[in-house]
């Protein structure tokens, strides 16, 4: 059998495997020489430059839709939402003057309960307008509208909702839930509260405060036995109560106070629960509707210093017509819905950061000062700070002799002994140590001023720490302490925040912190340090904790 090569034949022939690829391309060579020699006007072309224009292509126009704005440019004011009713802060208005009248037992018990016989600008407007509202549905059903009310703290919102919700309630005949009021703290319930009592002295209303030191089902017997016409509570304990069955059918008022905080706050998805029971509560029956049926639907009644803007919030709320009420001077005004008190005072201290670790001390060397020795409320941000830093500054200043009166309110203090501190610090002055939790809508009109002893988290709690003096337009200051050029950069941003708070045409003064032995000024802090006393109280302080624990 005969074999078969696998060699290609110039193998077989013993001939170089390139000589076909060399040949070719020795023929390509001499073709190129003879077209050079016939044609030798043709030179070597020379590169090319090429301009690239790295221009944008043209585009065609976009049309322009004014309802097509961002989100984000619509979540920078609530224009959107309703035009402001702007109104100055310094108006003032005898409560007897007011149109429609007020009842002849709330303006006594306005004069003798909370010494007061005249309204402030956000009293005035919203309970006039509240009032003409109120009186109009007795005629006509058709809701009237909910309220947007972003006035400054200690401006007197609880009263500019509660006296009209009283006076509307007056005569009722049968006890109904008419009203209920939400906050966010449980001191808050107790405060709304007392003054729902003070205010309904000799009135025939009666109101309950739930609370979460008794079980749901003790306090539902209650609502039952009292047939309350007004409920404060908190967010999470109302949602119980509706998950219980609780009937919001004559419901005629929902008031929402701190509401940006509360509309930051889940509780239980708090704001949808109570809307979805609403609106199914006072459905109409079938074949009724605002023109055939006479029962009123509920008006919501939303409040805070520092309104929130965002849309997605509010839209939980399901708002109907709203009315924007912002009290603060038009001409001043440029979308700003941080209102500070037009009284206020605020101050700002610079630190050396090598000084951070003698901080408490520090603090004592300011409260030293006979203007900041009293009625004075210090900010930390930790119930075990606020606890800590009390007991430091009282060893501090029984070791140098100091007539100071330190106290302290946090969580870990029962309803009553809270109270009973608060109302000591009210009567006869001190330092009280807090932290933001008990600040929100606490009303003690006696506080002179606010030391932010350690830094806000935000804005807005910032607005709401000097938002406890310079109340009722009563003076105050507020002083922050900023140790080192990270605490100061970040307190710029608070205070600063993008130019949103209206302060009234007044800067922030620096103090500045000077030694025994400089040339200083009425207005220097004068700071000098015994480290020896302040170890001391610290290893003090250090043996009590241990043995605490």
């Amino acid at each position: 059998m005969s074999t078969v090569s696998r060699k290609r034949p110039l193998e077989d022939e013993g001939a170089d495997p390139h000589s076909s690829v060399l040949e070719r391309y020795s023929r390509t060579m001499e073709l190129q020489d003879k077209i050079a020699d016939k044609h030798p006007d043709i030179d070597e072309a020379e590169p090319m430059e090429i301009e690239r224009d790295v221009a944008p292509l043209p585009q065609p126009k976009l049309p322009r839709d004014k309802s097509l704005y961002s989100q984000e440019q619509k979540n920078k004011n609530l224009n959107w939402l309703s035009t402001p009713e702007y109104h100055n802060t310094t108006q003032t208005k005898p409560f007897k003057d007011f149109e429609p009248a007020l009842d002849p037992v709330i303006i006594f018990n306005l004069e003798t309960k909370f010494g007061i016989t005249s309204a402030f600008s956000v009293q005035i407007n919203v309970i006039e307008s509240l009032l003409k509202d109120i009186s109009a549905n007795k005629i006509d059903p058709t809701p009237f509208g909910d309220y947007l009310v972003n006035a400054s703290t200690g401006s007197g919102k609880t009263l500019a909702y509660l006296i009209p919700i009283v006076q509307s309630l007056i005569g009722r005949v049968v006890p109904r839930l008419r009203c209920i009021i939400l906050v966010p703290t449980k001191p808050l319930i107790t405060q709304v509260y007392s003054n729902i009592l003070q205010l309904t002295k000799g009135l025939d209303i009666n109101a309950l405060a739930l609370r979460s030191d008794v079980s749901v089902k003790e306090e539902a017997k209650k609502l039952a036995a009292i047939k309350p016409d007004i409920v404060v509570s908190t967010p999470g304990r109302l949602v119980e109560h509706l998950l219980n069955g609780m009937d919001l059918s004559q419901l005629r008022f929902l008031v929402v106070d701190e509401a940006d905080r509360l509309l930051n706050q889940s509780f239980q998805n708090w704001c949808d629960t109570l809307i979805t029971k609403l609106e199914n509560d006072q459905k109409y029956g079938e074949g009724e509707d605002f023109y055939n049926s006479y029962t009123v639907k509920c008006s919501k009644l939303i409040f805070s210093a520092t309104l929130t803007t965002d849309s997605e919030k509010l839209f939980h709320l399901k708002l109907f017509k709203p009315k924007l009420v912002v009290i603060n001077n038009a001409e001043q005004l440029v979308n700003e819905l941080y209102q500070i008190p037009p009284n206020l005072d605020e101050k700002f201290v610079r630190v050396n950061e090598k000084l951070a670790f003698f901080k408490p001390m520090v603090l004592l060397r300011y409260l030293e000062q006979p203007e900041y020795s009293s009625h004075g409320l210090v900010f930390t941000k930790s119930n075990e700070s606020a606890i800590r830093l009390a007991r430091l500054l009282t060893l501090l200043s029984e070791k140098l002799g100091l007539d100071l009166n330190i106290m302290s309110v946090n969580y870990s203090l029962k309803s009553h002994e809270r109270a009973k501190i608060l109302k000591k610090f009210h009567e006869e002055g001190g330092i009280l140590i807090a932290t933001d939790l008990i600040a929100r809508g606490m009303n003690i009109e006696s506080i002179k001023f606010v030391l932010n002893y350690d830094l806000p988290l935000s804005t807005k709690e910032y607005i709401h720490r000097v938002g406890r003096t310079a109340r009722a337009n009563r003076h105050g200051t507020a002083v922050t302490l900023c140790f080192g050029d990270g605490d100061f950069r970040w307190f710029k941003r608070l205070v600063y925040s993008g130019g949103v708070i209206n302060r009234n045409g007044k800067d922030i003064e620096e103090v500045k912190v000077v030694r025994e032995t400089d040339e200083k000024t009425d207005s220097d802090f004068v700071l000098e340090l015994n480290k020896d006393v302040y170890n001391e109280c610290l290893d003090e302080l250090e043996k009590e904790i241990r043995n605490t624990r």
